[in-house]
């Protein structure tokens, strides 16, 4: 007699599971077309694993987080070249190094900077002795001893002779006599921190080719890529959080062109001063936004993406029901979003969401 009870009440635990697997293989599988409406027992919710969360009121928010990469703004990096073909002799300069404007950065031999110096005091003298001549024919032509045709070419040859020299000085003006034949030192244009140094010594260099980096502003900025979605919600001028300080950046420019292969764009911010910043380092920036009276907040999550529209699972007493949204801004914990099928307080789907996309879909 126990054999039997203990047979039967064996059986009806079994059946009591199978019966379980069996309602959840058929909502699984159950032939239908894409559906608003997703009727679910609390035993079929459990055994699916959905959970929820509540959606709420949004106010200005962290739109979204990306990394960046730390830039030099416009005009604030420069370089110091040489104005001859060469070879490097020796860097006087290592990157990080404060230098003054006409301070000596680097020591370089060319066969052509003696040509270029005796050149400067040729034209020099020719400069001098043209302004001359002109001169004396100006009280000639005074005098009635030159016609006023023959001042104005001594006139245009000494305006060509300063022009000439002019030239070649603002040529050689960043150079400086070396202490060896052939040698000259190249100086700084402006003040600021040496970032490059380049080629090595020994290494031949060409004609306009930059020697050494010079970073001049004290103002640092970062340029994020962020997708064409986000990014249309954003300003110049808006406010940036920057690796979670208290100061915010400020947005500087937003590129109008979008990538066609990654569809995203440019985002330059400038950074607060309230850190040293390094040219080239990583950081994250953060996209405030604000959504406006009717939009609402929820975890990033309970967003799925069906039939070409980002959509959301909404509880209801016998079920879900699918709602499309509009996303505002995103990021890896909360979505701000919009629809007019939804209000604060109703719960959506955060987890289980696979199983629930193919009951709607009809999977």
């Amino acid at each position: 007699m126990r054999t039997i009870v203990g047979f039967f009440g064996m059986t009806a635990h079994n059946f009591l599971r199978a019966g379980i697997l069996i309602l959840a293989t058929w909502i699984l599988h159950a032939p239908a077309a894409a559906q608003d409406e997703i009727a679910i027992s609390p035993a079929a919710r459990m055994a699916l694993g959905v959970e929820t969360a509540a959606v709420t009121t949004a106010a200005a928010s962290e739109g979204v987080s990306v990394p960046a990469i730390v830039i030099a703004p416009n005009g604030a990096l420069q370089t110091a070249s040489s104005p001859f073909d060469g070879v490097m002799v020796d860097a006087l300069k290592t990157p990080g190094s404060q230098v003054a404007a006409g301070e000596p950065v680097a020591l370089i031999y060319s066969t052509s900077y003696a040509d270029a110096a005796a050149e400067l005091e040729a034209r020099r003298l020719t400069m001098s002795h043209m302004a001359h001549l002109a001169a004396r024919a100006d009280e000639l032509l005074k005098l009635g001893l030159r016609s006023e045709q023959e001042a104005d070419e001594t006139h245009h040859d000494a305006i060509s002779a300063r022009l000439s020299f002019e030239a070649l000085k603002t040529q050689l003006q960043y150079v400086r006599e070396g202490d060896q034949p052939g040698q000259f030192m190249l100086t700084a244009p402006v003040a600021g921190t040496v970032t490059h140094v380049r080629p090595g010594p020994g290494e031949p260099l060409r004609a306009g080719e930059p020697v050494v980096s010079l970073f001049t502003g004290g103002v640092f900025w970062a340029r994020a890529q962020l997708s064409e979605r986000h990014a249309s919600a954003l300003l110049a001028g808006a406010a940036v959080i920057v690796d979670n300080l208290p100061e915010k950046g400020e947005i500087v420019s937003i590129d109008p062109e979008i990538d066609p292969a990654t569809r995203s764009l440019d985002v330059v911010v400038e950074l607060p001063a309230a850190r040293v910043w390094r040219l080239g380092a990583m950081l994250t920036l953060s996209f405030e936004t604000v959504p406006g009276e009717d939009a609402l907040r929820a975890p990033a999550k309970a967003i799925v993406r069906l039939g070409g529209a980002d959509v959301v699972f909404v509880e209801t007493p016998t079920g879900f029901r699918m709602v499309a949204v509009e996303i505002v801004s995103r990021s890896r914990q909360d979505a701000l979003i919009r629809s007019d099928s939804l209000a604060p307080g109703e719960k959506v789907a955060i987890a289980g969401l696979a199983a629930l996309k193919n009951i709607a879909s009809g999977v």
